[in-house]
């Protein structure tokens, strides 16, 4: 018998979590992105400081025609739509999307507020409109930006945008094809009464005798129904084993948890787009510090069990996968042990990964 490091293990009752994996990134937990009207007071404010700013950044560009901040029709018809974000009761930011036809979108006058930069409020706002565009039906968007907004250049440019030349007189016109790829997979983690809970895009990485691997990048948008997108810690593969009635997630450092597992009624594929993966709240989690294996949520596990009314063998069988996956864990079996790191060398080493 092999010698397995002496790993403690620990059992929790609720666990404050902020993601599916219990640590999302720095997106404020107070976010909100609200659907508006352009005229609206907070509307008005912050395109009238939008302006200001570009009229620091171009001062020999003329800027006097979009002074006038009532109302933009255009981002209030069919079609389109404008977003406020709050921080709390704080507006921070602006952003909306237009149709140019029937297939293509436009993303414009996007805008943050100095205190909301640098802390992936911007590209929750962009995953906004990104599927606001989707539920619209485009399959494509645009954007402008210019030379002296790097922050902006770079924010597009990691979320999948490149340049096109459509004829527009602006230094970077750029474009992002909406449709999913041919390794994408939507990953739907729900409630027992069907409710859709978080939920994701990753890309499928491959499969072996474990299951299928996916993966996703620090940028990569979970969003908790529809609550403003988080983003992970680092890189992270997903197993969605061949058998086995649980999900596993894995994650590069610096994130604090190395392994998060969720016991699940068996993950159910729909063709090899669609993951659906339906949470019975108990997770078995090991930290990466410490090696400490702990099992968390059980009065989730206790109070569920009343709200959505789990039969006799499902509450049987989730407390029956927990123990198992508590054991496993702790000596780190396979898949738990080293099985996936490939998977996520490919992800935190390649930089064509790191754009996913």
């Amino acid at each position: 018998m092999r010698d397995v490091p002496f790993m403690p293990r620990v059992r929790h009752g609720q666990a404050a979590r902020t993601g599916p994996d219990e640590e999302a990134e720095h997106v404020p937990s107070t976010l909100r992105i609200q659907r508006h009207h352009t005229g609206s007071a907070e509307s008005r404010e912050l395109r009238r400081e939008f302006v200001a700013e570009l009229a620091r950044r171009y001062p020999e560009q003329d800027f006097s025609a979009d002074t006038v901040t009532d109302e933009l029709p255009v981002l209030d018809a069919p079609g389109a739509a404008w977003f406020v974000v709050y921080d709390g009761e704080q507006p921070v930011g602006c952003g909306g999307l237009r149709g140019l036809d029937e297939h293509t979108g436009e993303i414009k006058w996007v805008f943050l507020r100095e205190a909301a930069r640098g802390r992936q409020v911007g590209r929750s706002l962009l995953v906004e409109l990104e599927d606001t565009a989707r539920e619209f039906g485009y399959t494509r968007l645009r954007l402008s930006t210019g030379d002296r907004q790097p922050e902006a250049l770079g924010l597009y440019i990691s979320a999948g945008y490149r340049p096109v030349d459509d004829g527009m007189p602006v230094a970077h016109r750029l474009e992002k094809d909406l449709r999913p790829g041919p390794a994408d997979v939507r990953v739907d983690f729900r409630k027992y009464d069907g409710s859709l809970r978080w939920h994701t895009t990753l890309r499928r990485l491959g499969d072996d005798g474990h299951g299928t691997w996916l993966g996703g990048t620090r940028h990569t948008a979970w969003r908790r129904g529809t609550l403003a997108p988080y983003f992970p810690k680092a890189a992270h593969v997903m197993l969605v084993p061949q058998m086995g009635d649980w999900v596993a997630n894995f994650h590069a450092p610096p994130h604090r948890t190395a392994l998060y597992v969720d016991v699940a009624a068996r993950p159910v594929w729909t063709g090899t787009g669609l993951v659906t993966v339906v949470d019975l709240d108990l997770d078995v989690v090991r930290r990466r510090d410490t090696g400490t294996v702990e099992l968390l949520d059980e009065d989730d596990f206790a109070e569920h069990q009343v709200r959505y009314g789990y039969p006799a063998d499902v509450v049987a069988g989730a407390r029956r996968t927990a123990d198992h996956l508590l054991d496993a864990v702790t000596v780190a079996r396979e898949p738990f042990g080293t099985a996936h790191a490939p998977w996520l060398a490919r992800l935190t080493d390649s930089p064509q990964g790191m754009r996913m």
